[in-house]
């Protein structure tokens, strides 16, 4: 995906995310974020390939807290590379403070990446 066309910068950080793969199902897959924006984020796992098919249930774990916050989301695009499954999901309904500490923790770790590499670069 061309990365000029997004409105939000997305951030490299890796967290856990739990998912329903289809809406009848009472059984979360476990997968990863890897990267996250304002919008949304895309993940990976290793076992569901997921249609692009309206909504989606996630519950995002926390990076300061020993929690999970509930996301609903709709995929927009998916791709299956050899051991693995990618999805980019566009958020629709998160706790907005919750979202927020996201962020704030993906700029530190994205900030203290950036002042290392510019130290090398001296």
């Amino acid at each position: 995906m061309d990365s000029e066309r997004r409105k939000f910068k997305r951030f490299n950080i890796p967290l856990n995310v739990e998912f329903k793969s289809d809406r009848e199902s009472r059984e979360y897959s476990s997968g990863t974020i890897i990267n996250f924006s304002r919008d949304g984020f895309c993940f990976e796992s290793e076992d569901v390939d997921l249609k692009l098919e309206g909504s989606i249930e996630l519950k995002v774990r926390h990076p300061y807290k020993d929690i999970f916050i509930p996301v609903t989301g709709d995929i927009v695009w998916n791709e299956h590379l050899e051991t693995k499954y990618l999805a980019g999901i566009k958020v629709a309904e998160m706790d907005k403070e919750a979202k927020s500490e996201i962020l704030e923790y993906a700029y530190d770790i994205w900030l203290e990446k950036k002042r290392k590499q510019d130290l090398s670069n001296t």
